[in-house]
């Protein structure tokens, strides 16, 4: 996280630091961006910067947990649309992120899918664990419907989304790290099939 320094700054100057860092991120690799342009670009000294973040991890972080945040109201709202089917909600929040890869503004998923391709050695789950995962199941159980899902016990409900956003998160960056590769919406309906059904054979049926 960034501190107080840059919390604390006007809207504008972060703005103007975030979004020289997100052209930067999504022009070059991780290990190949430069800090130096970044500050350049933003208008700051480079005193500055280091009073703002450690280094150029804490800010890659920060900007990253930005764009994750942007999924996960989106996925709030998928919900919502959907009438809490959580099911139906992973496959609009995929589609989503699907026709908005190819967008260029700053701080879109344009700009995310962008960091994604340029960084293929990013490990899939490091996207998740940006997010508060506690803050996060807790925001997505007030919007899921539980009666569209078996639950047997108190926790099943987080530990159903938990699995969810486990099999779904790298799915979906796969899909973005494919660009136009075809494949990945109907891998992604498969596996939520699955989990929908279940997966032990009823020996009844």
């Amino acid at each position: 996280m960034p501190s107080n320094t840059f919390l604390n700054l006007p809207e504008d100057k972060q703005n103007r630091l975030m979004d020289a860092a997100s052209r930067e991120f999504s022009a070059k690799p991780y290990n190949e961006a430069s800090i130096n342009k970044i500050i350049q670009e933003a208008g700051i000294p480079r005193g500055s910067f280091y009073m703002y973040f450690q280094d150029k991890e804490e800010l890659f972080r920060y900007l990253v947990h930005g764009y994750m945040e942007q999924l996960l109201m989106v996925l709030e709202e998928s919900l919502l649309r959907e009438s809490g089917d959580v099911f139906a909600a992973l496959r609009a929040l995929f589609d989503y992120v699907w026709e908005k890869r190819g967008e260029q503004s700053l701080g879109g998923m344009g700009a995310m899918s962008a960091i994604i391709s340029r960084n293929g050695g990013m490990q899939r789950g490091a996207l998740l664990d940006l997010l508060d995962s506690g803050q996060a199941l807790e925001r997505l159980r007030q919007s899921v419907n539980p009666e569209l899902l078996d639950l047997r016990r108190e926790e099943d409900l987080d530990d159903l989304l938990a699995v969810l956003l486990s099999v779904a998160g790298p799915l979906l960056y796969a899909g973005i790290e494919a660009g136009d590769a075809p494949g990945y919406r109907e891998h992604l309906d498969g596996i939520l099939d699955i989990l929908r059904r279940g997966m032990a054979k009823n020996k009844d049926a």
